[in-house]
């Protein structure tokens, strides 16, 4: 099944991670090698909807890679489960041979951030040029039983629309969207998050019913260990990244100036 054309400005690589390759989307040329590169693990491993953040990003400087995980974007294998912990111990892989010396800011949307927190205490006290941001984070402790989550869904997406998703990717991943949600909705962030040393940023759509502020901001008052702690509302609801790209880019950008920092 075809999916979405990505754009001429973002090339496909594959590399391997414990004996299976990873697909990723690099957004721009990529070539700095110096510079922030900035890690998106898109929400229930569609990647689609996170180019246009992606080319915000590199339109303020920075080096984006769209990691496609577990493996929905394409017909190639699965790098990994469809779990947030397989995706966020991948990713930690993919980032040690990828990216072993340069500052980093993962970036991880909706299911997606509750991997990217996977990934950054994986990774821990190991790397010190690290950031985290989580996007949209999911669940609240009310949603996590599916009387709060059928409630919180249809406000979540209130300023979104069905374009912003590629068929093609929701096809290929119609089994595996599931076993993430249901692992999701079994994950406890804001006490995971207590043991993070990296810098963070929580940050969400004002109108996104999934991430309203009280819960960002539990989730940084959790977060004592951190570096520091950044939160924000913008524009948008629970796919802002798509429909508010230039603002989350100009708060990422925030967040790898503390990557740089955290040296």
């Amino acid at each position: 099944m075809a999916g979405r054309h990505l754009g001429t400005d973002v090339h496909e690589r594959l590399t391997a991670v414990n004996g299976r390759y990873v697909r990723s989307l690099v957004v721009g040329d990529g070539a700095s090698g110096t510079r922030p590169l900035v890690v998106v693990l898109p929400g229930l491993g569609l990647p689609f909807y996170t180019l246009r953040t992606g080319r915000a990003l590199v339109a303020r400087g920075l080096d984006c890679t769209v990691l496609d995980l577990p493996g929905f974007g394409s017909d190639r294998p699965r790098s990994t489960r469809p779990n947030i912990h397989a995706i966020g111990l991948t990713a930690a892989r993919w980032l040690a041979c990828e990216a072993a010396d340069r500052p980093v800011v993962v970036l991880g949307h909706s299911t997606g951030a509750q991997a990217a927190l996977t990934t950054a205490l994986a990774l821990g006290e190991r790397r010190r040029r690290l950031s985290l941001v989580m996007a949209g984070p999911t669940f609240t402790p009310r949603q996590r039983r599916l009387p709060g989550l059928a409630l919180a869904t249809p406000l979540a997406y209130r300023n979104d629309a069905p374009h912003e998703l590629d068929p093609a990717e929701i096809y290929r991943g119609r089994t595996g969207i599931i076993a993430i949600l249901r692992g999701s909705l079994r994950d406890a962030p804001e006490e995971r998050i207590t043991q993070l040393p990296a810098p963070v940023t929580v940050t969400a759509g004002v109108h996104d019913a999934y991430a309203p502020a009280e819960w960002l901001d539990r989730l940084a008052t959790s977060a004592g260990s951190a570096a520091s702690v950044r939160t924000s509302l913008l524009g948008g609801s629970h796919n802002n990244l798509f429909t508010h790209p230039d603002e989350v880019a100009d708060l990422v950008v925030l967040a790898a100036h503390d990557a740089e920092a955290a040296d």
